[in-house]
């Protein structure tokens, strides 16, 4: 397959599943599609084929201020250890920042390419540390099943992170999973921004619909409209005689 055609099926393949009321797993499985556009080559060599690049529209919001009565208890513990590293936020939560529409006062609306995208908050801190796009991507794909489950630590330090917080605990967000709510709107900030070029590859005749001919039985036959697939009993052989 053209990787053009695999870029356009790879995001009908994700909006299908965001549209059909998706369970934890199908948004576990989404990551494993979007680390292929956003971690792997797919939407560069999409861009470069129609010359076009993704537009992430992201929300920056106002920058945190800790409140007044934060720094008096901090600086009445410093009094008393002054080698205690300051803390502000054990933990944060700011929605819609990757909605690209501003709720809040000092919302500001930022079209970032898909490394800036990476690199943004995803609206979660924990200890300060801002989690961005690419932790939760990798916790979903590469930890948690969207395509990899193998039970090891995460080689991306950030990730591993997050991924140690939501096996203490730290995994629901409001009865919801966490990881699916982030790869929700991962999603549907990614389409948005892939649309544009989905549709140029179109009209350049780069992609074409696909038409399926396999049907499975539930039987355990895989059968075709136009032959039964490769029938048990088969058996073709062409022979490589050399000539001296």
């Amino acid at each position: 397959m053209q990787v053009e055609q695999l870029f356009v099926e790879t995001l009908i393949d994700i909006s299908q599943k965001l549209n059909s009321n998706p369970t934890e797993y199908h948004l576990l499985r989404v990551s494993g599609l979007l680390r292929q556009i956003l971690l792997e080559n797919l939407l560069d060599d999409a861009s470069t084929a129609t010359s076009l690049d993704a537009k992430f529209r992201v929300i920056e919001p106002k920058p945190y201020e800790p409140s007044a009565k934060l720094d008096e208890s901090w600086a009445a513990m410093h009094a008393v250890h002054p080698e205690a590293e300051r803390v502000n936020l054990v933990f944060g939560l700011r929605g819609g920042l990757l909605s690209g529409e501003p709720s809040e006062p000092g919302d500001q609306v930022l079209e970032l390419s898909r490394k800036d995208f990476l690199a943004h908050p995803v609206g979660i801190t924990l200890s300060d540390v801002k989690y961005s796009v690419e932790s939760v991507l990798r916790v979903a794909a590469n930890s948690l099943g969207g395509t990899h489950n193998d039970g090891l630590p995460n080689r991306n330090p950030e990730a591993e992170k997050l991924r140690q917080y939501m096996e203490t605990g730290g995994s629901e967000l409001f009865g919801r999973s966490m990881p699916a709510a982030f790869i929700f709107e991962i999603a549907c900030s990614t389409l948005r921004a892939c649309q544009p070029i989905a549709d140029e590859l179109g009209r350049l005749g780069l992609y074409k619909p696909a038409v399926s001919e396999w049907v499975w039985k539930g039987d355990g036959k895989v059968e075709s409209t136009e032959f039964q697939a490769i029938p048990s009993g088969t058996a073709f052989y062409v022979e490589c005689h050399p000539i001296p």
